[in-house]
């Protein structure tokens, strides 16, 4: 929104269109589908129309490189002056309903149902807890092997079941003494021990460019306690 009220049309124009059709590159790399494409978000889907039994890796695996080139990207485009944020990712794996939805006039293949706005807020959802990617429990269990660390058990605008989160790690940020004292202090959380509170504030303070653990330090001085957190907005 900021850069469309600043910035002339026919540049925004030239950088819109090469940042998506990168996204769409990657998507496809990955054997993915395009459901759509909604303004600068790119929306894809897996194992449809085709069946893929490893649907849930390809997702993953499919986050990680449009996070990667969405890094590269923001960066160069800072260079240049233009002030490009960054991009968020929700994954979500779940049973859908997928065909041609429309009427007579306009028919338009494409995914619907809980598991699809479950991914939608998982999207959104990062700019709250300063995550890049946050991915659900429900695709986690089908990725052997995952890397990343628990972001919280979260109750999603408009929902009421909890669905548990996580944010992916490359194998050096896993085996970091943050991420070491990361898990510490969340299992303190999860099991409501009051030393969460001091643990997280702790983690907070040696690791200030660690936002995930900023958040969880803020909203438990604020009196709240255990990793399920309720949100009140989008």
């Amino acid at each position: 929104t900021s850069l469309i009220e600043k910035y002339p049309p026919d540049m925004l124009s030239d950088l819109l269109n090469d940042y998506l059709e990168n996204m769409i590159r990657i998507v496809f790399e990955h054997e993915g589908t395009i459901d759509r494409i909604v303004g600068d978000a790119v929306v894809a889907i897996f194992s449809a129309p085709v069946v893929q039994p490893d649907h849930a890796a390809r997702a993953l695996a499919c986050a990680l490189k449009m996070d990667a080139f969405s890094k590269v990207c923001s960066r160069r485009q800072q260079e240049q002056g233009i002030p490009l944020g960054r991009t968020r990712i929700g994954v979500n794996t779940g049973t859908v309903l997928i065909g041609n939805f429309g009427g007579q006039t306009m028919l338009d293949y494409r995914a619907l149902g809980d598991a699809i706005n479950t991914a939608a807020r998982l999207e959104t959802i990062n700019a709250q807890l300063g995550t890049h990617i946050c991915v659900s429990a429900h695709t986690v269990a089908q990725c052997a092997g995952f890397v990343g660390r628990p972001a919280g058990r979260l109750v999603l605008k408009g929902k009421t079941e909890v669905v548990a989160s996580f944010e992916p790690l490359s194998m050096e940020e896993a085996a970091s003494a943050r991420t070491a004292d990361y898990l510490a202090a969340y299992a303190l959380m999860e099991a409501e021990i009051p030393e969460a509170k001091e643990a997280f504030r702790t983690l907070a303070a040696q690791y200030p460019e660690d936002p995930l653990a900023g958040y969880h330090a803020k909203r438990l001085a604020a009196g709240a306690t255990g990793s399920r957190v309720v949100l009140e907005y989008k």
